[in-house]
């Protein structure tokens, strides 16, 4: 019988956060052995760090989560000298989130430019990228200049111990219909559109609510002051939240117009399909094709609080279809975006040739 293999997790990382989480399961469901270096003192040099305190085995593979780009020089000057491949798994670029998603710096500013520069090295040392949509994909091949041949698509998941299938929601007499954003309150989710569609459904019985928190909250709170028909909920527990979710008809993605919003899918779409209701989300050409048609699944423009308005109506209008529809929801979650599928894609990577040998 085969030894199992073992997959080194390095960095400051946050084990628990949704995307880690699913992959940590994946690799253990697989028979991999999972370990954990955790960067202390510096991330950019971890792998002096690793040299006095070394992993309690050697690894197959060196695996640099989500936003990790301060760990991932050294982790791959610590794999490589012993001839261990690495896979990057960066989720996001900083120079997207810093000069594009929150603008905070201009693309021709001298910090920009170094910052991509950096970047652009950081990506070149793994052995394999991966990239949450194919659209990630293009972008970081095209910006960043990761050859094509070191791209991988790795679907982000959720973790579906917690969010499983709910059944329709039953309306009480005379209750109003139930539409709910959650999450990190980020500039690409565009919240702001949804509270001005909001501001336009007054006089309808729709209730929008809120749930999650973050750095956008309190400017959000502030569109939708005096909004009658907009709620804040109260912060749950993780393991609560779908219960959040299967309280409501219908659950908003990303609207935001940056051009990180265009290229994703987001934590919310997985969650709320895998709990059974539908999705109002801005187009992205990294869902799998057969979103096209899924009943459960409207596609609208960026940043366009009608067209926001309009999906929740037609919704509410086929308010009779919902069973039918929530069902499709984890039909397709099932078929497209379930552990299922990203854990084939996932022993793909695993596979592949670039990862029998390191670069020497």
């Amino acid at each position: 019988m085969d030894q199992a293999k073992t997959v080194l997790w390095w960095g400051r990382f946050d084990p628990g956060y949704s995307r880690n989480r699913v992959y940590i399961s994946l690799f253990r469901r697989m028979g991999w052995n999972v370990d954990f270096f955790f960067v202390k003192i510096w991330p950019r040099f971890g792998d002096v760090e690793a040299f006095f305190r070394p992993p309690a085995r050697r690894p197959d593979l060196v695996w640099v989560p989500v936003c990790r780009q301060r760990d991932i020089m050294a982790a791959c000057r610590w794999a490589h000298r012993r001839g261990i491949p690495v896979v990057f798994d960066p989720m996001i670029s900083a120079w997207d989130k810093k000069v594009l998603e929150q603008r905070k710096w201009k693309e021709g500013e001298r910090r920009a430019r170094r910052l991509l520069a950096a970047e652009r090295a950081m990506m070149a040392a793994p052995d394999i990228v991966t990239c949450d949509t194919s659209c990630h994909a293009d972008f970081f091949a095209g910006t960043l200049q990761v050859p094509r041949e070191r791209l991988r698509v790795l679907y982000t998941g959720t973790d579906e111990k917690v969010f499983t299938p709910m059944p329709p929601r039953v309306p009480a007499p005379g209750e109003p219909f139930k539409v709910l954003y959650h999450g990190a309150y980020l500039p690409l989710h565009g919240t702001e559109y949804i509270v001005q569609a909001a501001a336009a459904a007054q006089d309808q019985a729709i209730e929008w609510n809120f749930l999650g928190w973050g750095a956008y909250k309190a400017a959000t709170e502030a569109k939708a002051a005096g909004l009658k028909n907009v709620r804040f909920l109260e912060k749950v527990p993780y393991p609560q939240v779908p219960s959040v979710i299967a309280a409501h008809d219908v659950v908003f993605g990303v609207f935001g117009t940056t051009q990180k919003a265009s290229r994703v899918i987001g934590n919310k779409v997985y969650e709320a399909m895998a709990c059974s209701r539908p999705v109002i989300n801005e187009f992205c050409t990294g869902y799998p094709p057969s979103a096209a048609s899924c009943r459960a699944i409207k596609f609208i423009p960026p940043g366009d609080p009608q067209a926001i308005l309009r999906a929740v109506l037609e919704f509410r209008d086929a308010r009779a279809d919902l069973p039918e529809i929530d069902a499709e929801a984890r039909a397709f979650f099932d078929a497209e975006l379930s552990m299922a599928v990203i854990e084939k894609q996932l022993a793909g990577i695993l596979a592949d040739p670039l990862l029998q040998g390191a670069r020497k």
